[in-house]
């Protein structure tokens, strides 16, 4: 009995030293996605994903970083997508500082995980490699808390730190970092890349949909979002009494007026000048926050040298265009 006890302790001990070994000497990866979900309490939006491509091509890694960010808010529905691409001239041995995602364990990447039930979390990076390995395609979770970037002692365990360090290589790689952006937005979303690559192509056809476990977006739902044709603001000139101007040159929307959802019609009258220039602009009525880009405007206005001495009342109507604003 003693003999078949001592053999089984014997054969469990030598297969975890084979099992060891093995996963010691698994074989460098050539290629693997990182998908980030960088999140923050001041929004809407609240999250910021990117999937980042890295392909080794010889001493070289080829990388290519697609970033996608959802709508602000359901005014304007329609996600932005960006792709970035560069190639490194180093190793893809040298991008991952010689860490080997497939030989990282599981019990060391646990223990690092349970650092999000100590203290609060208002922001951080969501950070997940999946990475083929020898036996099996695996799902590296390595985040990254709000305490590991702005406290000044942070005590970052060995992984959090390695992703922490990778990502700043990537970002300054390819120009591209989600929290530059400014928190409201001052501009239309870019328009959604014309060529499909193969990893916008994956993306689409909803293959990395697992990759940012409990996050709130997908990326194949973001990436349909970001077709979407764009609704945009508006400005008319809805009324210009008893003569309307020759030239004539559209207020702009201030994009704080825009973030602030300020819409509606302002009143205005002027006096046309002896050589068809409006003069003397006075503003009747209207959201204060237009007054100013709508004198600017009307100031480049002319109308007709037969109209000269006239008073002219008008209305220019700012709308948003947006589903819940009264018609």
């Amino acid at each position: 009995m003693r003999i078949v006890l001592a053999l089984g302790i014997a054969l469990l001990i030598g297969s975890l030293s084979v099992a060891q070994k093995h996963k010691d000497q698994e074989p460098f990866p050539t290629e693997l996605v990182i998908g980030r979900d960088s999140f923050i309490d001041v929004g809407p939006p609240f999250n910021y994903y990117d999937l980042t491509f890295l392909r080794s091509v010889g001493e070289k890694t080829d990388i290519e970083r697609v970033s996608l960010t959802p709508p602000a808010d359901a005014c304007y529905p329609r996600a932005e997508i960006k792709v970035f691409h560069v190639i490194l001239d180093e190793s893809l041995n040298s991008v991952l500082q010689s860490t080997n995602p497939c030989s990282i364990s599981d019990k060391a990447l646990k223990a690092e995980l349970k650092r999000r039930s100590k203290g609060l979390v208002f922001s951080g990076m969501n950070v997940s490699i999946q990475v083929q390995c020898t036996v099996k395609t695996r799902i590296i979770r390595a985040d990254i808390l709000d305490r590991d970037i702005f406290d000044e002692h942070t005590r970052t365990p060995q992984y959090t730190s390695w992703s922490r360090a990778l990502f700043e290589k990537l970002d300054q790689s390819t120009g591209d970092r989600p929290w530059d952006e400014p928190i409201f937005p001052v501009s239309a979303p870019a328009v959604p890349p014309t060529s499909q690559s193969a990893a916008l192509q994956a993306i689409a056809d909803g293959k990395f949909d697992g990759i940012f476990g409990d996050s709130p977006d997908r990326p194949s739902a973001l990436y349909r979002l970001a077709q979407n044709v764009p609704r945009r603001p508006f400005i008319e000139l809805t009324k210009s009494d008893p003569v309307r101007p020759t030239v004539y040159v559209d207020p702009l929307y201030p994009p704080i007026a825009k973030a602030a959802r300020v819409h509606g019609t302002v009143d205005f009258h002027l006096a046309v000048g002896d050589d068809g220039w409006a003069e003397g602009v006075t503003i009747d009525s209207g959201p204060k926050m237009l007054w100013q880009t709508t004198s600017e405007a009307i100031g480049k206005w002319k109308f007709s040298s037969n109209d000269s001495g006239k008073t002219v009342h008008g209305s220019v109507r700012f709308g948003l265009n947006c589903a819940s604003e009264p018609k």
